[in-house]
């Protein structure tokens, strides 16, 4: 009966030591969790607090993709202008709105009256080299009414964009922007992203001619106005506000020959896209009696919803899985403005439109989508879908919220794919190159005056994931050491990770 008591006294003894041991070890590891902790907040707050970055103020939110856990934030909770970064939102609520397989389509249509009518669906890729490319597009459509037996349009070629509210410049853009590809007018109908190129070969001894100026695709809907000035240095292009005139100033004294390239933007888009269809028209060998009109003029909701006109032939976009990746790899402003004012559509059994999309009707899309993730309306503000705008509003701790929802919804890896991975393609092409990160950030970027943005996922070395929202807003430097501060965030993130990584 002693041996007994003393194997069980032994036995106690044991346990209790195993216990105390187990809460000691346990203790020493939650210890070296918060150790690391500590040290990653020191370490982030450094970096955003360094003296080479004075003024800048910050938003970061960094948390376990798994558990939601908090690994860092400053100035979470506050709103910030998050730039391009919006285009996460603008996608996410069309892949979670419209789906995957969603199409933009574009229709000809004759009409009893004699007018060929171009119904756009509000197709951002038409004519790009992601859509149906070009000139060479209207030419195939061109061509294909010719085989088909047309050789005259006794009425004019009405372009038709009724499918959204005509918002030519979003709220907040500057105007100054207007000539620029990134500022192309929103439409449900246009061509080669709204912009037409330019070449400009000049000998800076000789005066700049008109016939040194090449546009393309050729058209008449372009006028070109060349002038010279005493107050540049180099040549200066834009469009004249309001205006198609396409304006080149040249200096009266350059140092060297200059040869440019580029675009600008077009006023009218879907006018645009009627007057290059009818000069299509015409190389085809279809003598077109009438104009190049847009649909406004002579009422573009009853033209959409006409039921007597003939459908000549319709054009479907890429599905719009394969169209995100323009907004959010290559964050293309025309894409996600066109992506959010689908969203605000609504259209009858028929198929009739009985409300046309707009900024504000997408915006009522983003605000349902935000409420099942319980994000309340006050906490942000969005005015536009691609994020060119200063009003734009959202905090990194809600960002972060939308990009964990979107790990469990349904078309998670269609969104994940659309986005830049570092090292790799997009806008974060060129960074985190020959770093442990390197091919594991996958994000959106965002960049404005002032304004430098980065949101996503990252995946370290020893997998742990992590999901992030960082802004920086209000400096009064160049963006390329903020850009290097929010890398070195990132980077220090990482190590943390894979350090306390259990």
């Amino acid at each position: 009966m002693g041996y007994c008591k003393h194997l069980l006294d032994n036995l106690k003894s044991r346990l209790l030591l195993l216990t105390l041991l187990t809460i000691l070890l346990g203790g020493v590891e939650a210890g070296v969790e918060a150790d690391y902790r500590g040290t990653l907040k020191s370490d982030i707050d450094a970096i955003i607090d360094s003296p080479s970055t004075p003024a800048a103020v910050w938003g970061v939110r960094i948390e376990d993709s798994e558990s939601g856990e908090v690994v860092y934030s400053r100035n979470g909770d506050t709103p910030f202008i998050p730039a391009s970064v919006t285009k996460l939102i603008t996608t996410a609520v069309a892949l979670d709105h419209l789906g995957p397989d969603y199409t933009f389509t574009t229709h000809l249509q004759f009409p009893v009256n004699g007018d060929l009518y171009i119904i756009g669906g509000g197709d951002p890729t038409l004519g790009t080299a992601e859509g149906a490319g070009g000139r060479s597009f209207l030419d195939g459509w061109a061509e294909q009414l010719a085989k088909q037996g047309v050789d005259r349009v006794k009425g004019d070629i009405v372009g038709v964009d009724a499918l959204f509210v005509e918002e030519p410049q979003g709220a907040g853009w500057a105007w100054d922007d207007a000539s620029y590809p990134f500022a192309a007018q929103p439409s449900a109908l246009t061509v080669n992203g709204g912009t037409v190129g330019y070449i400009i070969d000049k000998n800076r001894k000789q005066r700049l001619k008109k016939s040194q100026v090449h546009l393309y695709p050729k058209s008449e809907y372009m006028e070109v106005v060349t002038q010279t000035t005493a107050e540049k240095s180099r040549l200066h292009i834009r469009r004249k506000q309001g205006s198609n005139q396409f304006v080149v100033e040249m200096p009266e004294k350059m140092r060297k020959n200059p040869k440019l390239s580029g675009k600008v933007t077009v006023d009218n888009p879907t006018l645009y896209t009627a007057t290059l269809f009818r000069e299509a028209l015409e190389r085809a060998g279809v003598k077109v009696e009438g104009e190049a009109r847009d649909g406004d003029e002579i009422g573009s909701r009853q033209i959409s919803n006409n039921s007597d006109a003939t459908l000549v032939w319709t054009h479907h976009s890429k599905p719009l899985k394969e169209i995100l990746p323009l907004a959010n790899k290559r964050s293309i402003n025309l894409v996600a403005e066109n992506i959010l004012r689908a969203t605000g559509v609504r259209r009858g059994r028929a198929g009739e439109i009985k409300r046309a999309g707009s900024v504000a009707r997408g915006v009522k899309t983003v605000d349902r989508f935000m409420a099942e993730r319980n994000i309340k309306p006050y906490r942000y503000k969005q005015v536009d879908g691609s994020g060119l705008s200063r009003y734009n509003l959202f905090r990194p701790a809600d960002i972060v919220s939308v990009l964990r929802s979107m790990q469990s919804h349904p078309q998670a890896k269609v969104f994940h794919n659309s986005l830049s991975r570092a090292g790799h393609d997009g806008t974060l092409r060129w960074r985190f190159n020959e770093t442990p990160l390197e091919g594991r950030v996958w994000g959106k970027t965002g960049t404005l005056s002032a304004v430098r943005a980065v949101a996503g996922y990252l995946k370290t070395p020893k997998g742990r994931e992590l999901t992030f929202a960082i802004m920086a807003n209000n400096y009064p430097f160049g963006s390329r050491k903020i850009r290097n501060r929010i890398d070195s965030i990132l980077l220090k993130s990482a190590e943390w990770a894979d350090r306390s990584q259990k």
